[in-house]
């Protein structure tokens, strides 16, 4: 089963975030308490669950992202998220949202 498929399985079982996207957003939180100070790693994992339901991003491509984009990608979801509802406010769009996935699975 590829990639792809393995993340559908997992998210139609009820699993808000795959083992990878745990270990990806971890590394994330890690980068940005280290360049803004930021220590809410479970508001923060909260956010990206809203974002991964609703508009899944390439995570990877994220964490690699040049300092500047990575801290504006980063606003833009925090932003964008409502921890009480669980969803995204207004129009959210991230140049890192998977557009398509191979075979259509998502």
């Amino acid at each position: 089963m590829n990639t792809a498929a393995n993340t559908f399985q997992q998210r139609r079982q009820g699993n808000p975030l795959t083992d990878r996207e745990v270990t990806t957003i971890s590394a994330i939180c890690n980068r940005l308490s280290r360049m803004l100070g930021l220590t809410d790693r479970e508001g923060i994992q909260q956010d990206f669950a809203i974002v991964q339901a609703h508009c899944p991003l390439d995570l990877d491509a994220l964490a690699a992202a040049p300092d500047k984009t990575f801290v504006e990608e980063l606003m833009t979801i925090l932003d964008a998220t409502d921890r009480t509802t669980g969803s995204l406010r207004g129009s959210f769009r991230s140049r890192y949202t998977i557009d398509s996935v191979p075979g259509g699975l998502i």
